[in-house]
């Protein structure tokens, strides 16, 4: 009987730690946190057993100004509005108005894909589990003049890089689709449903979407990080109309925590049903596999299987289930998860370019939340986070050391210079001033270095502009393409 009772009291001590969440814990965990990924500023918020328990800004809005972060100060959620689009897929799915298994062209008149078998089966339910064969194309969305309606067209004259539905591809553009066919199937534009049947029932009341509503608004500044220096600066916002429903959306942690809580109560807010529970389940139900192999075994380290639903990132953390997904845009970083069998969740927001730290934190929290001995994971994350950045710089030095040296370009620079069409990107145009070619795509404009041959190349650290420009010559030895992002262009 004494072990009987010993046991007993063993199990309630684990239920109540994880139960009840440590305010001080959580606090000494953002300030570690802080120091150690040298963030200018951060915002939580907790949910546990149907209310928030926690809810806290951290640091300053931007380097070198006194104003602190608070629980109500905004960031870009970036790709966490994902899981708001289809949260609104779902809602009109409960009204009858769709199903997830509908073509795409049934409610969205402009989509098509070049792949003919693709293309007569697309569904919804494949536009947002990133399973289309699409590879991201994001030149297309971003900070250029496309309207949504231009870059979804585009998506007909760009290649499949997988088989239809064979391979898990993280894809924007895709989104923004699903966010038109819920502004045709409701017959209003995204931002209004999301607004009126979203954040206003949810008493979200400072979430926006907008870009001119972000700047009145009390935000964030969002930051760059320069991993071989250190250094942390500010950095001006992009603008965010055209990604829209899959970026778009900006809040914060006490909104974000209804957001939590509506989603833990299976679509329920202060007793009200606001969307069907089956059809708000469907979207975190793996759809997609998500190979767990190269980096993602390190960075999710206490995960065995890992799938994509619709929206949210589905996989086991240390014998539980944990649905989540993070965002990153215009210098923010934000990640969303949910213990759903534990009734609790919690966002983390960071006004900087250090998404691995969400990492450490979200493990961390979930150990907090599990009742769980934990680790230090910004120990963990930190060589991670540099291991990772040595390797992308590796490869771009072996990119760069396969230069051939001494070499010219086949033509004077003045027979690279002219108008260039492609299907879905448009017109690039070269010119030549000054003796040297530069490159005009879009709002992009920069100069071009000769590389070798016929190979030329920009660099933009400011611009997060890296691209090689390949130009091809015909028969005659007249220049005919080039090629752009890894699309040939026509010299027209």
């Amino acid at each position: 009987m004494r072990v009987l009772r010993s046991l007993t009291l063993l199990l309630f001590t684990f239920a109540a730690a994880a139960q009840n969440i440590d305010p001080k814990a959580v606090d000494r965990l953002m300030a570690s946190t802080l120091k150690a990924w040298n963030l200018p500023g951060a915002a939580v918020v907790i949910v546990q057993n149907d209310r928030v328990v926690y809810a806290q800004g951290y640091g300053v809005k931007e380097l070198g100004k006194p104003e602190p972060v608070t629980a109500d100060t905004l960031f870009q959620l970036a790709s966490t509005s994902k899981a708001f689009t289809s949260t609104a897929l779902a809602m009109l799915a409960s009204d009858g108005k769709l199903s997830f298994d509908d073509p795409v062209r049934k409610h969205l008149d402009a989509f098509r894909l070049a792949d003919s078998c693709a293309d007569a089966a697309v569904t919804l339910r494949d536009i947002v589990s990133h399973r289309t064969g699409l590879s991201r194309h994001d030149e297309l969305w971003d900070d250029t003049t496309l309207t949504r309606e231009e870059v979804i067209r585009a998506m007909a004259h760009v290649e499949l890089s997988r088989p239809f539905r064979s391979a898990y591809q993280y894809q924007n553009i895709l989104f923004i689709a699903a966010g038109e066919a819920v502004a045709q199937t409701a017959g209003m534009p995204w931002e209004e449903f999301v607004r009126t049947r979203i954040f206003t029932p949810l008493r979200m009341t400072h979430t926006i979407t907008s870009d001119s509503e972000w700047t009145r608004a009390d935000h964030a500044t969002g930051h760059r990080y320069d991993w071989k220096s250190g250094a942390v600066t500010p950095r001006a916002a992009a603008d965010t109309t055209t990604i829209g429903p899959a970026g778009a959306i900006k809040s914060s942690a006490r909104d974000m925590g209804n957001w939590v809580l509506f989603h833990l109560s299976e679509g329920v807010f202060e007793g009200k049903p606001l969307v069907a529970a089956a059809q708000l389940a469907e979207t975190k139900t793996p759809q997609t596999v998500m190979r767990m192999e190269g980096s993602s075994l390190e960075l999710q380290p206490e995960t065995n299987l890992m799938a994509y639903g619709m929206g949210w990132n589905i996989q086991d953390y240390r014998g539980e289930q944990l649905v989540s997904h993070g965002g990153a845009l215009n210098g923010f970083r934000t990640r969303v998860s949910l213990l759903p069998k534990r009734k609790a969740g919690f966002v983390v927001m960071i006004n900087a370019e250090r998404g691995y730290s969400l990492l450490a934190v979200q493990n961390a929290l979930a150990d907090l939340l599990l009742g769980k001995p934990s680790r230090d994971w910004n120990a963990y994350y930190l060589p991670v986070d540099r291991r990772i950045d040595e390797k992308d710089e590796q490869d771009r030095l072996a990119r760069l050391a396969q230069r051939v040296p001494d070499t010219t370009p086949s033509r004077p620079l003045a027979d690279y210079a002219g108008p260039y069409s492609n299907e879905a990107y448009g017109t690039a145009t070269i010119s030549l001033v000054n003796d040297t070619l530069n490159l005009q795509w879009n709002r992009r404009t920069a100069p071009l270095t000769h590389f070798h041959y016929d190979v030329f190349r920009t660099e933009s650290k400011d611009n997060e502009f890296d691209e090689t420009v390949s130009f091809t010559l015909d028969e005659r030895k007249k220049v005919k393409s080039l090629t752009l992002f890894g699309e040939t262009f026509v010299r027209k």
